[in-house]
């Protein structure tokens, strides 16, 4: 590990990556892009006028009457050596650009993955430190937190579940749906799984994501009242549900329990 004195690895990581060398590649990767989009839109014009020339020369064609031309024939007279080098050689100019992006983002990529693989040894090492002196606490939910799981990565339901167990290792969850006539159980990894450890700050007029009433489904809400408690009991937030208006179109206030609202998640489009 570094002494105090010296530059943090995070710090010097960073630098790196935004070294004059990392710029000097993607500047390359602009001007190659600009470059192969100009040769692109040649091989398309030079395409065109070969056609062009094809179908002028094909109306052309007067055959005797009852002569039928062979395919051979017919591409003497159309075939125009001059337009098809010059296609080929506006194709072979755009593989070459293409070939040297390739090569320059492979020299970006190993530039930023020596950054990355250094940073990891230098995270591993000071998790061991950590662990050695007792000051590690792994991430990660403990058995029986409630958590919101997304079953599958494509969607964006969301329910409510239980943790069974965290493998910090795999990162990777077992978690029960809470749902009482359900014995599902799931294994998801962490991008899929929502701690829920309470909100904090909660104001009314927020978004937020809540457990609908008699259900272990999260759906999104506007916070009517700020979280309170009573006497006894455990503390819940006032919302409105999004879409929950009844046949008369109006929208009943619902009390959700804190412990199951989260703040809408990461790529979910707020209505």
């Amino acid at each position: 590990m570094s002494s105090s004195d010296e530059t943090p690895f995070l710090e010097s990581a960073i630098e790196s990556i935004s070294s004059y060398e990392m710029r000097r590649h993607l500047e390359h990767l602009r001007f190659l892009d600009d470059a192969a989009a100009g040769v692109m839109d040649q091989l398309q014009d030079v395409e065109n006028e070969y056609i062009r020339r094809v179908q002028e020369k094909t109306l052309d064609l007067n055959f005797p009457p009852g002569i039928v031309p062979t395919t051979e024939e017919i591409q003497a007279i159309v075939e125009d050596p001059e337009m098809v080098a010059r296609i080929l050689k506006t194709r072979f100019n755009a593989r070459q650009y293409h070939d040297e992006k390739v090569a320059v983002a492979e020299q970006a990529y190993a530039t930023v993955d020596s950054v990355v693989k250094k940073l990891d040894q230098d995270l591993a090492t000071f998790e061991a430190l950590l662990k050695a002196t007792g000051e590690f606490e792994a991430a990660g939910g403990k058995p029986n937190d409630l958590a919101a799981i997304q079953v599958t990565s494509s969607s964006n339901e969301w329910i409510l579940a239980k943790i069974i167990s965290f493998d910090s290792e795999a990162g990777m969850y077992n978690l029960s749906d809470e749902d009482v006539e359900s014995n599902k159980v799931f294994y998801l990894p962490e991008s899929q799984v929502i701690v829920l450890e309470g909100v904090e700050r909660l104001s009314r007029g927020d978004v937020i994501y809540a457990v609908y009433p008699d259900t272990t489904s999260f759906y999104q809400a506007t916070v009517v009242q700020p979280p309170r408690k009573t006497q006894g009991g455990s503390p819940f937030v006032t919302v409105n549900f999004i879409d929950d208006s009844d046949e008369h179109g109006v929208t009943h206030e619902k009390a959700v329990l804190l412990k199951h609202i989260m703040r809408p998640p990461i790529g979910v489009v707020i209505s």
